[in-house]
């Protein structure tokens, strides 16, 4: 029985040593990488709609530092880009106030009361492109719609 035991080790090791084992193949080759799937489409009434990605230009993410910034960010760019109100011509006090009080009262944006003077004094400080506005900031509350350079 030992002797038995003995042959069956020595083949085996003959086995794992490559003695008696059968001829490697090499590995298929990998499948190339799949295409990418076409884009969506629908036709009908004929014209095709087609579905396509865009890469949107970088913009500022958030506002810069200063006192009411985080209030800003908090606020205002769930809805807007910061790069929206940064590129706007610089608008006097009573234009925020009246942008800032629509966007709560008629867009309900979740802008608590008491962060409206902070807010307002944080846009009308930031050094924005253009020439500015000329109104008056002695008007409390003008008509957005009605000035150049009026946001939202």
């Amino acid at each position: 029985m030992l002797l038995a035991g003995a042959v069956t080790s020595v083949i085996l090791i003959g086995v794992i040593i490559g003695q008696n084992a059968p001829a490697v193949r090499e590995a298929p080759p990998p499948p190339p990488a799949p295409a990418p799937p076409a884009p969506s489409s629908v036709s009908g009434a004929g014209f095709t709609l087609t579905s396509a990605s865009i890469e949107l230009p970088d913009e500022a993410s958030q506002y810069p530092e200063g006192p009411g910034a985080d209030l800003v960010n908090a606020n205002c760019t769930s809805c807007h880009s910061a790069s929206m109100a940064l590129t706007q011509p610089r608008l006097p006090e009573a234009q925020w106030r009246s942008t800032v009080v629509k966007m709560r009262e008629t867009y309900k944006a979740p802008i608590a009361a008491s962060d409206i003077d902070a807010i307002v004094a944080y846009l009308t400080r930031l050094p924005t492109q253009g020439p500015g506005n000329t109104q008056k900031s002695s008007d409390p509350s003008p008509p957005t719609a009605d000035i150049p350079g009026a946001t939202g």
